[in-house]
């Protein structure tokens, strides 16, 4: 009984290190990396390579936004006995 009402909390968590997650991760590449979406922005960046500098930050924000959204699908799933209140 207890597993099922903690599900939207535990989601919730997960959605917040997932977040979390790629951030350090595209940090971690601008700092030490010689490849990856971070190492290309800063690359970009100094190399004064604008639209390759923004490909890079929106290719960040799209795979952040469909990580959520399949988390979001998850706790969806296995919470259907939940109510929506946004309606």
């Amino acid at each position: 009984m207890i597993l099922p009402a903690a599900v939207p909390t535990i989601f919730t968590g997960v959605r917040l290190a997932g977040a979390y997650s790629i951030l350090v991760l595209v940090a971690a590449e601008m700092v030490g990396a010689k490849a990856g979406l971070g190492y290309l922005i800063n690359y970009a960046q100094y190399n004064f390579a604008i639209p390759d500098m923004y490909a890079g930050i929106i290719t960040i924000s799209a795979i952040g936004l469909v990580v959520n959204q399949l988390l979001v699908a998850g706790e969806r799933r296995f919470s259907t006995w939940r109510v929506d209140v946004t309606a």
